[in-house]
């Protein structure tokens, strides 16, 4: 999965867990690259583990949500929200997919 650097370094201090994606990406088991986008190296050399995928409104996120998006509230996790994928739609459907970090590839989505 790809990742802006400031999120990848969330997920690597341990503080994000879980992304929001408008689209399914892996299932439940699967082991999936930590990549970065342009902004920062390709590859990390470190591996998501999926744990949980299941859909969700926006509109329904709460404060733990939030939490494992690694944001301290609703209110900056919105805020990142809006700056950098778009409009805070609280119809919007997205997947999400909750991971633990994996030191080593097994099999791949």
């Amino acid at each position: 999965m790809l990742f802006k650097k400031d999120l990848i370094d969330l997920i690597l201090a341990g503080k994000k867990t879980m992304t929001s994606r408008s689209k399914k990406l892996c299932d439940v088991g699967d082991l999936t690259n930590l990549m970065a986008n342009k902004d920062y190296s390709k590859l990390t050399g470190k591996y998501l583990r999926i744990t949980k995928v299941y859909r969700k409104f926006l509109g329904e996120f709460t404060v733990e949500d939030s939490h494992k998006e690694g944001f301290e509230g609703l209110g900056e996790f919105k805020s990142y929200w809006e700056q950098n994928i778009g409009s805070w739609d609280p119809t919007q459907f997205l997947w999400i997919h909750e991971f633990d970090i994996e030191l080593k590839k097994m099999n791949s989505c």
